[in-house]
């Protein structure tokens, strides 16, 4: 491969794997470089005046040919922040200043453009992306508010932002709705199960303590009412013989203090808030308004269960 071709591919690569001619030309003699590349297949092009590396992410080509960047949905997958839902449209950041019309060689279907008086650059695993303070408080105005928490919850957990750095970005008047949103966020949730029970419980009025730490029983999901536990146990990570065995011995110290836990599969939280909802309303009230729950009448009986407790 000569000097030029690689300097050339070079200058691709660094504009994330696509690019205009102009943003890569550098003089007449590139536009005899960009044809052997073609001919070489060591680049192609999508639409006109366009390349692109084989193999380039197609959410990266689209991208910039709108000379964009992630954002919303499109951006969070990037990141790794957890949605219910997967994104079936792309979604790019432009400076709200910059027109862009559809046309044959930029075509606007599946693609929701976001047009934003601050568009942050960053780079991730070689995506073009924005600042996640501005993918979170993009996704508090765009989702549905499930997905938009999720996210939200997951940059705060991670210290990638702050309820503060995205309350600055959601002042308009039209931006109410993001920033009601943005209140029933938790830095404390660690997974999408957690802050799904937590909406759905919270629709019920009951008062929670999300990441409860708990003496001899250590960090619980949530503690509604101060002192029903609730965990949500993702196969990920609840699925191994040690954890399932960590789990009965919390539940049984949880016991042993006075608590009553109640776990939900992954299963549960995915059927629904009405079937979370419903699991926890039974537990609460059954354990509640329960006359099963007594001391042996028998002192000799109660006795004995003080010092086999003490053992």
């Amino acid at each position: 491969m000569d000097l030029e071709l690689e300097l050339l591919l070079e200058r691709v690569a660094k504009l994330h794997g696509a690019a205009y001619d102009d943003e890569v030309v550098r003089g007449a003699e590139d536009k005899r470089v960009i044809g052997a590349a073609l001919a070489a297949e060591l680049l192609y092009r999508p639409i006109p005046r366009f390349l692109a590396i084989p193999g380039t992410d197609p959410r990266i080509v689209k991208c910039r040919q709108f000379r964009a960047r992630l954002t919303c949905a499109s951006a969070a997958e990037v990141l790794g922040y957890p949605m219910w839902s997967k994104p079936d449209s792309l979604h790019l950041a432009i400076p709200r200043n910059r027109g862009v019309r559809s046309s044959a060689h930029r075509d606007l279907t599946d693609v929701v453009l976001h047009r934003k008086h601050r568009v942050t650059p960053m780079t991730v695993d070689d995506y073009p992306v924005v600042d996640p303070t501005e993918v979170v408080a993009c996704c508090l105005e765009c989702l549905d508010e499930l997905d938009a928490v999720c996210v939200a919850d997951a940059a705060l957990n991670r210290g990638d932002t702050s309820v503060e750095a995205v309350a600055e970005l959601l002042t308009g008047r039209y931006q109410a709705e993001a920033r009601k949103r943005l209140e029933r966020t938790d830095p404390a949730a660690r997974s999408p199960l957690e802050t799904r029970t937590r909406l759905a419980l919270g629709d019920l009025g009951l008062s929670m303590e999300t990441g409860a730490a708990i003496e001899d029983v250590g960090e619980v999901d949530m503690l509604v009412e101060g002192w029903l536990i609730v965990e949500t146990d993702g196969w990920e990570f609840h699925s191994s013989n040690e954890q399932f065995a960590l789990d009965r011995r919390r539940d049984q110290a949880a016991l042993a203090h006075g608590y009553v836990p109640v776990r939900l599969t992954g299963q549960d939280v995915a059927a629904g808030e009405d079937h979370i909802r419903e699991i926890v309303a039974r537990a609460f009230l059954g354990a509640a308004h329960s006359n099963r729950v007594a001391l042996p009448r028998n002192p000799v009986i109660t006795r004995n269960l003080r010092k086999a407790a003490l053992t």
